[in-house]
């Protein structure tokens, strides 16, 4: 019975592993450039032709606040690059951010992609971190009938660190595989520039006073208090 539990522990311990590898930073992330104080950042892909892109900006909003931007997957196509539509399929586990939902990309000269996604939310106040992961799922199938180009995947990840109370450090990391038909090339120069310009366009979202009002009473307020109160954020 020992070693029965000692093997099932060490295959969901790798299990948990794979499925957050990209949340564990293991790309080889080289600086291209810097933007108006964004550092944008790129990296090859074991396997792929496509690259693996991120960015970090400084938003003058609360932690809070931006994470009621990045909740409000409705709204992505108003400020998230290429963006043209979303849906939500279900909710899973709203306290956790644990819903699926369906994701439309344009992509100029070239058919539409669509993929469906699993988002997932996770405290870490003690590090002054908040993480928004978003990965694709088979939990769900998903027809919109329009002929779109299903994205073989899609991992993205958003991390909030504190910086004070009025100004939050965020980095969007994105590895698309895009599909066929659409050149590396041409791939590669959208992927590179998609984190920037998205995260550019959130600084203007975090103004709307609906995320400012909805994040007083919001869960992730709670954290951030919580996290002031003993001595984690300062």
């Amino acid at each position: 019975m020992a070693k029965r539990n000692f093997i099932i522990i060490v295959v969901l311990t790798i299990l948990i592993a794979a499925s957050t590898c990209f949340a564990a930073d293991s790309y080889q992330w080289k600086l291209d450039s810097v933007e108006n104080n964004c550092q944008i950042y790129t990296s090859t892909v074991p396997g792929k032709d496509y690259i693996a892109a991120k960015t970090t900006c400084v938003i003058p909003a609360r932690m809070e606040v931006v994470g009621m931007v990045i909740r409000d997957i409705a709204n992505y196509p108003e400020w998230m690059e290429d963006c043209k539509e979303t849906k939500i399929l279900k909710v899973l586990d709203d306290e956790n951010d644990v819903l699926i939902f369906w994701f439309r990309q344009h992509i100029t000269l070239f058919p539409d992609r669509d993929v469906v996604l699993k988002s997932k939310g996770k405290s870490n106040i003690e590090k002054g971190q908040y993480l928004f992961y978003g990965d694709p799922t088979n939990e769900m199938n998903y027809n919109s009938g329009k002929g779109y180009v299903r994205m073989p995947s899609l991992n993205s990840l958003f991390t909030l660190d504190w910086i004070d109370r009025e100004r939050t450090r965020v980095t969007l990391m994105i590895d698309p595989d895009i599909g066929k038909g659409v050149p590396s090339l041409i791939a590669n120069r959208l992927i590179k520039k998609s984190p920037y310009k998205s995260l550019r366009e959130m600084m203007k979202e975090v103004k709307k006073s609906k995320y400012i009002e909805s994040a007083k009473t919001s869960k992730l307020n709670k954290i951030v208090e919580d996290g002031i109160k003993s001595g984690f954020l300062k």
